[in-house]
């Protein structure tokens, strides 16, 4: 990972020279100069992480072979910027884009630049959260804290020059989308899975974790939150439903745990509408915003997916349709789960939901803004709820299918 001294804080550092430099060195660029840009601010409470702009640039020749507009990504200055450097966010995205990307088959934004001013030994942050998750759950609330605090001393800087795929049809979570598009992202997602399913290759990328060595983070985030969530929602949770988060108080760790035991694959950890998007000439899914990557059951993703892209009203018997069709999208790249265990893991997937979504409007390490976010939080929390009414939860840790 090539460091650089010189990277930019926030937006505010963009200027025309640091432009041209960067792109010359992306290779994007030749002798021509970036003469000027002008910029707008796109994802507003969309991405938690990160600052989103798309740059429209001026060029000292009119003639010259460049991108008129790309996506500049660049840390958020809230406290959520703490919350994606303790995480790893950034730097994983970065390496995703540098290391990653060419090897996929499936699309995401072309890259041209990226640069960060320190890194940490991957196999050393992945041994030390082994070590973390080994103590109890006292020990890992106080170290948390201890980490958090040294993190906000040294922020570290981080950014990101990729393709403007804004002409293509977006994505949007709170207007939802068509049964054809989420068959369409259902068909990207298993050409991601079946390509790292079982595969060696997760094992030389430490710098993405497996979602079980942070099963007592996650139970710790989730116990510090979902009181606050359960008061401001006294009046709508039904008797069940506080059974269910009940249970999670007790049974969450050892969920995230099973969950992690399962046949892993690469999964991309926030896949959902606001994160693709179609490319009707080409029939094709492009996957961008890969900060959140982790090594895990595919029940997990379509869980995450799937509890986001249906619409609160929609059926068990369609929501059994795309599992399958999903299921069937494995078979055809070669990877074949039975419907039993797949069904298992979407369930235990969905549980885990409520375990990471329904207390986030309470976490005070991460802020979802006033409009939009909260608005998409709530709906997506409605809708998970909705899909979890015939699970049975109690028993759910008892037997895994074959």
């Amino acid at each position: 990972m090539i460091l650089k001294k010189e990277v930019p804080f926030s937006l505010k550092d963009i200027n025309a020279e640091w432009l041209t430099m960067a792109l010359r060195e992306g290779g994007v660029l030749g002798d021509e100069q970036v003469t000027g840009f002008t910029h707008t601010i796109i994802g507003e409470e969309t991405g938690f992480l990160g600052e989103i702009a798309i740059l429209t640039l001026e060029y000292s020749s009119k003639d010259v072979d460049a991108p008129k507009t790309m996506v500049l990504k660049i840390p958020t200055a809230l406290k959520n910027r703490r919350l994606g450097q303790l995480m790893g966010a950034y730097e994983k995205e970065i390496r995703f884009y540098r290391d990653l990307k060419p090897t996929l088959k499936i699309r995401s934004p072309m890259h041209y630049y990226s640069a960060l001013n320190a890194v940490d030994d991957p196999r050393v942050i992945l041994e030390r959260l082994k070590n973390l998750n080994r103590l109890p759950l006292w020990a890992v609330a106080i170290i948390t804290i201890i980490i958090t605090w040294i993190v906000g001393l040294t922020p570290r800087r981080y950014v990101l020059l990729i393709e403007d795929v804004s002409h293509h049809r977006l994505g949007d979570q709170l207007a939802g989308c068509s049964e054809t598009d989420v068959k369409a992202a259902l068909d990207a997602m298993a050409k991601l899975h079946a390509q790292f399913w079982g595969s060696d290759e997760l094992e030389d990328m430490p710098w993405i974790a497996p979602v079980d060595i942070s099963s007592k983070i996650m139970q710790l985030m989730f116990l510090q939150s979902i009181g606050k969530f359960t008061k401001a929602n006294k009046d709508h949770l039904t008797e069940r439903q506080v059974r269910l988060i009940d249970w999670l108080k007790a049974n969450g760790i050892e969920l995230t745990e099973k969950l992690g035991s399962q046949p892993r694959t690469l999964l991309h950890g926030d896949f959902r509408l606001d994160n693709l998007c179609f490319d009707d000439k080409r029939n094709e899914v492009l996957i961008f915003d890969w900060q959140t990557m982790l090594v895990g059951s595919a029940g997990m993703e379509l869980a995450y997916f799937l509890s986001a892209a249906l619409p609160l009203e929609t059926t068990e018997e369609k929501t059994d349709e795309m599992i399958e069709y999903y299921r069937q999208g494995l078979l055809k790249l070669g990877v074949e789960i039975s419907p039993a265990r797949l069904r298992w893991q979407y369930e235990a997937g969905m549980l885990s939901m409520v375990h990471k979504i329904a207390p986030i409007l309470f976490q005070e390490q991460l802020e979802m803004g006033k409009d939009r976010g909260p608005e998409v939080m709530q709906g997506w929390i409605d809708k998970i709820f909705r899909k979890l009414e015939r699970v049975e939860f109690e028993r759910i840790l008892d037997e895994i299918p074959a």
